[in-house]
């Protein structure tokens, strides 16, 4: 069942509601185990990965695991559940132990920490080091994604896959150096939409 749901969701957002077209798609051929960080500023962002991104993990917010029937839905699709505006020790290390164990796996994590729907280059914020973090522990690149920003419907989506970035683990011993590579991160995803 869930299956055709998701294939329902990916006909009627990616061909449907938006017209979606993949830039740089083929870069994910050289990485097996890798996370996936777009920007994010519409709740229909992982959808738009699904028919480019095959094995794909995902880490979604707690509070969805709430209600059973999401629950079921998120965790057919490899969900991984972690608390949001306080850290989470315990859902770090879940997601940390998931990509070792797991041989092909590509992890959805967007690195703002949930949805913005303001104009990023207007309104700079503060980004997640999650995403940095995880990758320098679990030694495993990063593939930025930038995603048209808050598209209309109907309209055109471009999902752009950016060259792998590469863990340095000097942030697993440094707090100055995580939060100038979790910083360095988003402007990456941002420059080059």
């Amino acid at each position: 069942m869930y299956r055709i749901i998701r294939a329902i969701l990916k006909v009627v957002v990616c061909h449907i509601l938006f017209r979606v077209k993949y830039e740089n798609a083929k870069i994910l051929a050289d990485y097996q185990k890798c996370m996936i960080c777009p920007n994010h500023s519409r709740i229909f962002d992982p959808i738009f990965l699904y028919p480019k991104v095959e094995n794909m993990y995902s880490v979604a917010k707690a509070d969805l695991f709430k209600n059973r029937v999401i629950a079921d839905f998120l965790n057919f699709h490899h969900a991984i559940p972690i608390k949001r505006n306080v850290r989470d020790i315990q859902g770090t290390k879940r997601i940390i132990e998931t990509l070792r164990q797991t041989e092909k796996i590509r992890l959805l994590i967007f690195p703002e920490g949930g949805v913005f729907k303001e104009n990023y280059r207007e309104n700079k914020r503060k980004t997640k080091n999650g995403a940095i973090y995880i990758s320098a522990t679990a030694n495993v690149p990063i593939i930025p994604v930038h995603i048209t920003v808050r598209p209309k419907f109907f309209s055109r989506v471009v999902v752009r896959f950016g060259k792998p970035i590469f863990p340095n683990v000097e942030v697993l011993k440094d707090r100055i150096i995580l939060r100038k590579e979790a910083s360095e991160l988003i402007h990456y995803i941002y420059e080059f939409e």
